[in-house]
């Protein structure tokens, strides 16, 4: 069988793994560009801004995590790009390149990448915070349990030095 036809496989109808050529430019490159159209940016503004997606696509979790926490941070920047990029439609919010969206909503990219990394790490710690809050009663009792051993000075010093402390 040829490229793209349907071929009967029980009662079901399989197409072939290639779609047609008209599928493809329909699905990817021409939503990408009407996507990029409706922000009134050109596909050379995007190409010759610098790419900041790449390095935030490069860490941990990816942009999620970063989006995740841009939505905690207060800083305008940060804000303004959030509401440019909600104001997408799904699809496009997903394949929209983050630098097309920062250029439509008129944003320094490196002020949006500085921003951005600022967001992450005061996300990360708050995270932190509160896996250490969660645990710290289990981890005083099991210190206090150890102070109480003969050899448990240092346990018995922390103790005194963080009680004489608050």
């Amino acid at each position: 069988m040829g490229f793209g036809k349907v071929r009967p496989k029980g009662d079901d109808v399989v197409k072939s793994a290639d779609r047609s050529e008209h599928e493809i430019r329909f699905t990817s490159s021409a939503r990408r560009a009407k996507a990029l159209r409706k922000l009134g940016i050109s596909p050379d503004q995007v190409a010759s801004a610098p790419q900041i997606t790449p390095l935030l696509k490069g860490t941990r979790r990816s942009l999620n995590a970063t989006l995740e926490a841009m939505r905690f941070s207060q800083d305008p920047v940060v804000q303004c790009f959030l509401a440019k990029r909600d104001a997408l439609g799904v699809w496009a919010r997903e394949n929209t390149s983050w630098e097309a969206i920062a250029l439509a909503a008129g944003i320094d990219l490196l002020h949006l990448l500085g921003a951005a990394l600022l967001a992450r790490r005061e996300h990360a710690r708050a995270v932190g915070n509160l896996i250490a809050l969660a645990h710290y009663p289990e981890l005083m009792e099991k210190r206090i349990e150890y102070a109480k051993l003969p050899g448990g000075w240092r346990e018995r010093d922390a103790l005194d030095k963080l009680f004489w402390s608050l």
